[in-house]
């Protein structure tokens, strides 16, 4: 069975060009526009890890973060901020909000399935 992800961005070319990305890479994916409707699906939806813009309208990257860590269900969700804050405190804060891994846009296939695979296999958080 394929591992499902769930996308959150505000951009459309980003959802698409990721979503192509991890499809053809064998991930089932989720798309969300924002940070609502990303904590919606959370609460319904088996997922395997998030893939989590920080800029968006409403409800952003941030308020997420800290939504999910008072959410016992799920704690153990891995989540990667993919974010175009280049701000070495982006990354801080998105470690201690409880990301656990942080790429960059613009990004490479590379980028986003090596981050999914060091998430999904258990590896440790990015230190600050």
């Amino acid at each position: 069975m394929r591992q499902t992800v769930l996308l959150v961005d505000d951009e459309p070319d980003i959802l698409l060009a990721a979503r192509l990305l991890l499809e053809d890479a064998g991930y089932a994916v989720i798309e969300a526009s924002g940070g609502q409707d990303a904590l919606d699906l959370m609460g319904k939806t088996k997922l395997d890890a998030v893939f989590l813009d920080l800029r968006m309208p409403g409800v952003d990257g941030w308020d997420v973060l800290e939504e999910l860590r008072g959410r016992s269900t799920v704690t153990r969700l891995p989540v990667i901020v993919l974010s175009a804050h280049a701000d070495p405190s982006a990354v801080e804060r998105s470690v201690a909000l409880g990301a656990r891994g942080y790429v960059r846009k613009p990004f490479r296939a590379a980028d986003l399935t090596r981050a999914l695979r060091t998430v999904l296999q258990g590896a440790p958080r990015p230190t600050r």
